[in-house]
């Protein structure tokens, strides 16, 4: 299945351990999942590496991680290397 909310709430019940997107997405397509993961006590951020917020001025998110609360410093450091924090760009 290739939707992002899906996937989402498959990280939201524990039955996936992370999810991401690499390509641009509007929030309005991940909001809800988002919302989800994070009254799960799991982690959104975006490929930015900044924290997941709605209702910005740009709908357009760079891409999104996400994961369960034990796996967040894990996800985060596979992907440092890989993708320039927001004030690097």
């Amino acid at each position: 299945m290739g939707s992002v909310a899906y996937k989402l709430a498959l990280v939201s019940v524990g039955l996936a351990d992370i999810t991401f997107t690499l390509t641009p997405k509007n929030e309005w397509d991940v909001v809800a999942g988002a919302a989800l993961v994070l009254s799960a006590g799991g982690f959104i951020g975006t490929l930015d590496r900044t924290d997941f917020t709605a209702n910005r001025r740009d709908p357009l998110l760079p891409g999104l991680l996400a994961s369960g609360p034990r796996l967040k410093d894990q996800l985060l450091a596979l992907v440092a290397p890989h993708v320039p924090a927001a004030a690097e760009r």
